[in-house]
C-alpha cells in the first residue's frame, strides 16, 4: 500500500476503530498514511496512544459532519 488509505471504522464502538486501524497498518508500508473515520469520539486518544507506544506518527485528527478523521503515518514497528 502507497499514499493514503482510507480505512472507515463509523458505527463501531471501542476498541473497534483501533483493532480495524491496527489491521491495516499491518498491511501498509512504512511511510504511508492511514485515515481513520471513526464515530467513537475516544478514538483520536486511543490512536494517539497507540500510535505513540508502537512507533508510528499520530499526525492528528478532525471532527467532519459526524465523524472524526484521525490520521497516522505508518512507523517501521507493527503490533
Amino acid at each position: 500500500m502507497g499514499g493514503e488509505v482510507i480505512v472507515d471504522a463509523r458505527y463501531r464502538s471501542c476498541p473497534g476503530p483501533l483493532i480495524i486501524l491496527i489491521q491495516a497498518v499491518r498491511k501498509a508500508k512504512p511511510g504511508a498514511r492511514i485515515k481513520l473515520l471513526s464515530t467513537d469520539p475516544r478514538s483520536a486518544e486511543d490512536v494517539r496512544e497507540w500510535a505513540t507506544r508502537t512507533g508510528h506518527k499520530f499526525l492528528g485528527s478532525n471532527k467532519v459532519n459526524e465523524h472524526f478523521e484521525i490520521i497516522v503515518e505508518v512507523g517501521g514497528k507493527y503490533l
